[in-house]
């Protein structure tokens, strides 16, 4: 039964690997790691939950909630520092972008002696449009 669970956390892993600059629901993991297989059986949405709970704890993927929405949407953490960093996220593509850490820095510092206030930047991201978005 373990071996099950880790072929299927694989699975998990492997799609958000191949999919790494963008965000997807549950729906949209358990859907696209079904459409991706040739034999097998996919995760259950019930188990895709679980597993993305877990890497999500583990801090090996973020969790994007948007202010007007309850839904959620995950995306595999790609770099070392994330937790250093704002982040920039795409409404329309839903791609995430690593802000420069030194533009980073000066923002927070910026908003800090403006406003004392710290700002948690693990949990920060900007919403708004991307460069390929805005032209379209």
């Amino acid at each position: 039964m373990s071996a099950y669970h880790t072929e299927q956390k694989k699975m998990l892993e492997d799609f958000l690997s191949r999919n790494r600059d963008k965000g997807f629901t549950i729906d949209e993991i358990t859907e696209g790691i079904s459409s991706e297989m040739s034999c097998g059986v996919a995760p259950a949405r019930s188990t895709v939950y679980r597993l993305v709970g877990r890497l999500v704890a583990e801090g090996r993927v973020r969790k994007f909630v948007k202010p007007e929405s309850r839904k959620a949407s995950y995306q595999l953490v790609t770099c070392e520092h994330c937790d250093a960093h704002l982040h920039l996220k795409c409404v329309e593509c839903g791609r995430l972008f690593h802000m420069d850490e030194a533009v980073s820095d000066e923002l927070l510092d910026r908003i800090r002696s403006c406003s004392n206030f710290s700002v948690d930047e693990e949990e920060t991201v900007l919403y708004g449009k991307c460069a390929g978005c805005n032209i379209k």
